[in-house]
């Protein structure tokens, strides 16, 4: 079993799974060849370092870049932030910041 069907068998809703699935494959179009692992319960993006997470949660999507890109993107961010490195997003992909997400992506992987 792939480590993207390992996550999604833990959601218990379809939409949950629909929402991973959209997540993980904003995230890979930026990392094309990042490792995908399951860590503190979030799918976790490596290259070889790490470089995000994301999780389905109940109320949101939550997104984890580690902290170096916070501040660097900080006042495109500042509507999502929660927390000191927390960003969630609506469960509407029509509202997720897309591009966004991937620039903090491959910004994160690059410095």
């Amino acid at each position: 079993m792939d480590v993207l069907t390992e996550y999604l068998n833990r959601l218990s809703s379809s939409e949950d799974k629909e929402l991973a699935i959209a997540m993980n494959q904003i995230i890979s179009d930026a990392l094309p060849d990042a490792e995908i692992r399951i860590s503190y319960g979030l799918l976790g993006y490596y290259q070889p370092k790490q470089v995000c997470f994301f999780g389905i949660n109940k109320q949101h999507i939550g997104f984890y870049p580690t902290d170096k890109p916070i501040e660097h993107f900080k006042d495109e961010i500042k509507t999502y932030l929660s927390g000191k490195t927390t960003l969630k997003f609506p469960k509407d992909m029509d509202k997720v910041p897309t591009k966004l997400i991937q620039r903090i992506a491959v910004w994160n992987l690059e410095n």
